[in-house]
């Protein structure tokens, strides 16, 4: 159901034109956007117009002097069958002066992240799910976050309790 020129027009009008990315969208309150879901998951859900504009609008900021940061999401892969896909992005966000509170200091921060989508029968996202993978942009702001590679012959859990 969705291909590749789909999942790069979701990541294109989320950075660029949210009017156009909700048209991708089913109608209010019969969607549902979740992403991080860490402590309060009702402050990470978004299922209304209002909170889809709000939600994401950082992700659409084009003022370089605002501080929020200008967003590029690259589609890597798309995986689809039936009414569902996953897509797979190279996340990159540049004139940020902070990022969950650390300073930036003029850094470009990258990273990956995966988002799950559930269409409807005339092909309205309903459901997405999505999960940018933070470990490396705090590890780009300096900060001694550990990554252990455990699948890699030779791996020592000891190495962690240094």
């Amino acid at each position: 159901m969705t291909s590749t020129a789909y999942a790069e027009r979701w990541a294109e009008t989320r950075v660029n034109d949210l009017d156009a990315h909700r048209t991708l969208y089913a109608a209010s309150e019969e969607f549902c956007i979740e992403s991080r879901m860490v402590d309060d998951h009702l402050g990470d859900t978004i299922s209304t117009d209002a909170e889809f504009f709000e939600g994401l609008a950082d992700y659409a900021n084009k003022d370089a002097d605002s501080g929020r940061g200008i967003q590029t999401i690259t589609v890597a892969e798309v995986f689809s069958g039936n009414d569902h896909a996953m897509i797979h992005w190279d996340w990159t966000v540049t004139a940020a002066d902070t990022y969950r509170g650390y300073p930036v200091d003029g850094k470009t921060l990258t990273s990956k992240g995966s988002t799950f989508l559930q269409f409807n029968d005339a092909g309205e996202i309903i459901l997405e799910s999505t999960f940018l993978n933070e470990s490396p942009i705090f590890q780009q702001l300096g900060l001694p976050i550990i990554t252990p590679h455990y699948w890699e012959e030779g791996f020592d859990p000891a190495s962690l309790t240094a």
